[in-house]
């Protein structure tokens, strides 16, 4: 319940760029209202959530931190919440493909199962860019990450999304050729399904990756509060 707490500071924290959210928000929207997979805005908001994870590394200043230690709270409820608040967006945005992938489905449409399989494939890739992200900044620490932070903020994010456009066209481009043919059509099920298993694991892997490197941020933190 604390690491909620923490969380919540952070959000008070960079409440200023929280403002401009609504705004990615339609910009997914009006991406998804051209005719675009549901995969785009999807991606659009990770690769918005891989920039607003970090932000609240770059409003610590030196006399946040002795203000936290002083809190009653351990090290690891202050590390939790920081972590919880960038999966936080991560959760937004799968929020934000459910919706759209629910619509799909009043509507009528067919959601196709390679669909379902990138989508799990796009999130654990999140996870753990987002994990490697916060992973670096504490190792660096908090009062030196904001001189990293444009770079760590903004690379991994353009790199992710235009790395993942480049592997969905490839993936569609591969789909709308099997559909060509029953034996094709009958092989694109059977990978899909598979691939959904396998985009499960990786989902799970990512968060036990995320989990582990909780342990060994907390581990540095606590050290660096007694130095």
């Amino acid at each position: 319940m604390r690491a909620i707490h923490f969380m919540m500071i952070d959000y008070i924290k960079v409440k200023q760029q929280l403002y401009f959210m609504p705004l990615f928000i339609v910009i997914a929207l009006v991406l998804w209202g051209q005719g675009f997979s549901f995969l785009m805005p999807f991606s659009y908001m990770i690769f918005v959530a891989i920039i607003f994870a970090t932000a609240p590394f770059g409003a610590c200043k030196r006399g946040d931190a002795g203000f936290l230690v002083l809190l009653p709270s351990t090290a690891a409820h202050r590390v939790m919440g920081r972590f919880l608040y960038g999966m936080s967006f991560a959760g937004l945005a799968v929020v934000c493909s459910g919706i759209f992938m629910a619509y799909y489905q009043i509507t009528g449409y067919e959601i196709e199962t390679w669909t379902v399989a990138v989508s799990l494939f796009i999130l654990a890739f999140c996870i753990l860019v987002i994990t490697l992200e916060f992973l670096l900044l504490y190792l660096v620490g908090e009062h030196l990450a904001p001189q990293l932070l444009g770079i760590v903020r903004v690379a991994p994010a353009m790199a992710s999304f235009f790395a993942i456009m480049y592997v969905m066209d490839d993936v569609k481009e591969m789909g709308n050729i099997s559909m060509d043919s029953s034996v094709g059509l009958s092989i694109m099920y059977h990978m899909g399904s598979e691939m959904v298993q396998i985009g499960g694991i990786a989902v799970a892997a990512a968060l036990a990756i995320w989990a582990a490197a909780i342990v060994i941020c907390v581990k540095v933190t606590k050290r660096r509060d007694f130095v």
